[in-house]
């Protein structure tokens, strides 16, 4: 893994993170506040005996094969399965504006890609090699998809990097999972969907990146100019390995410079966030916060990111922000 040289913006994110461990703790104490308190004392917390917590684990491995299995049966290579017509289905080409489907659907074997840790989880490494070898043959991102770049990060960027650690990971904690001649392909199509989204950030006044991107010809011409806290946010995890793997900062960088954008604008009297922003102007449109929908996995990302040693810095946020709503939901 390649080190990236200190920056002031690193420097501001390593600030940022012992106050957000800091506000952590303070929250953690808020928490045995009388107010807070009352329904936590009727709650009994114990562990699964050994043997409910096996017939829980066959009940998940269950449950994933059956996912798994129809969708390779009835809707490879088709995105996802339709659970009710039993047919594969991809993004809505006659109605655009359905984002609850286009959104993620883009003709890329959606499922198949974000199956593959799940396989090698399982112990299932033939079927593994065999997925990743049909990702690597018959999956492209050279698609007219206009998708929510928040989406394919976590789900398809997320899913072929995962799949390519635990298969060269010389420890081999899930058994030998290379497929025969694998070359880093699943890092190289890691690398060619990033850049595929990497337009998201152009054309923004203030880093914060747009929405959605075609995964073929960019930024669309009636591209919405507000994105969500979360959907802007939640980038660091992804961006910020593919450019520790592949030694090229441009993605962790256009992803640190999109949270600290972010994070400076939140409301000087209370220190909160909101969850819609105008990308050009920085203007809250939305101004409610919390922990909730299109919130939540900004938050989440700074903590993981810390955690995992891409953003040394970025913790500091999140336990500043817990600290502020904790305060508020005790006093407010």
């Amino acid at each position: 893994m390649c080190s990236l040289p200190w920056t002031l913006d690193r420097l501001l994110l390593v600030t940022m993170s012992v106050w957000t461990l800091v506000g952590q703790i303070v929250v953690f104490f808020i928490m045995q506040h009388p107010k807070n308190n009352e329904g936590l004392s009727r709650i009994q917390f114990q562990t699964f005996p050994e043997s409910r917590r096996l017939e829980m684990k066959e009940a998940a491995r269950r449950m994933f094969y059956t996912g798994y299995d129809n969708y390779m049966k009835y809707a490879f290579p088709k995105d996802e399965l339709d659970p009710l017509h039993c047919i594969g289905r991809g993004p809505d080409v006659e109605d655009p504006s359905n984002i609850n489907i286009n959104d993620i659907l883009g003709n890329y074997s959606l499922t198949l890609v974000d199956s593959l840790d799940m396989l090698a989880i399982l112990g299932n490494s033939s079927e593994f090699r065999r997925a990743v070898q049909l990702v690597v043959d018959r999956v492209s991102f050279d698609v007219n998809s206009t998708v929510q770049v928040f989406e394919v990060n976590i789900r398809l960027l997320g899913a072929l990097l995962s799949a390519h650690l635990l298969l060269t990971d010389p420890l081999k904690p899930f058994g030998d999972l290379e497929p025969n001649g694998y070359d880093d392909d699943l890092l190289y199509m890691a690398h060619d969907l990033a850049g595929r989204l990497l337009p998201a950030f152009e054309n923004t006044t203030t880093g914060i990146p747009h929405p959605r991107v075609n995964l073929r010809y960019g930024i669309p011409a009636d591209t919405a100019n507000e994105t969500c806290l979360a959907g802007a946010g939640t980038l660091l995890l992804e961006f910020g390995l593919l450019s520790r793997l592949l030694g090229d900062p441009v993605f962790e960088d256009s992803a640190r410079r999109a949270a600290i954008a972010l994070w400076k604008r939140r409301d000087k009297d209370t220190g909160l966030l909101g969850n819609v922003i105008n990308i050009q102007t920085g203007q809250w449109s939305g101004k409610l916060s919390g922990l909730g929908a299109g919130m939540d996995s900004f938050y989440e990302y700074l903590l993981k990111a810390i955690f995992t040693t891409v953003i040394e810095s970025v913790l500091s946020c999140l336990f500043m922000h817990f600290f502020v709503l904790g305060i508020y939901s005790v006093w407010l």
